[in-house]
């Protein structure tokens, strides 16, 4: 029962919530009234299809497919990985600016860089 789909059963219990919603919000519209309720129906609907796939997944792992929390891997590092030999990476504009080579040949010196 590695990695298999979910059933058909299984997506219509997960997204009946935001359905039911829909054909209220839907029915709310064509009335004209009680549209001060949509917030909180559509707070419930969002909260059920949270809840009903967190426990479609914890039933498929208790039932020994863990696929669901073992697919994905953790990012490494904290993703500012920079080479200041070749000037690549998210906060390269500063060792440019440091070095002076940012405004050299513009007029509008002290202004930031445009990233």
């Amino acid at each position: 029962m590695k990695n298999q789909k979910p059933s058909t059963k299984a997506l219509v219990l997960v997204l009946c919530g935001p359905l039911l919603a829909f054909i209220f919000t839907l029915h709310v519209l064509a009335g004209g009234g009680g549209s001060g309720f949509l917030p909180e129906i559509w707070f419930w609907a969002v909260l059920w299809t949270f809840l009903a796939a967190l426990a479609g997944v914890l039933w498929r792992a208790y039932r020994g497919d863990r696929s669901a929390f073992a697919g994905y891997e953790l990012p490494e590092g904290d993703g500012d990985r920079f080479d200041w030999s070749t000037r690549t990476g998210r906060y390269a504009w500063r060792r440019d600016d440091e070095e002076g080579e940012l405004h050299a040949h513009d007029d509008f010196s002290g202004h930031g860089p445009i990233t």
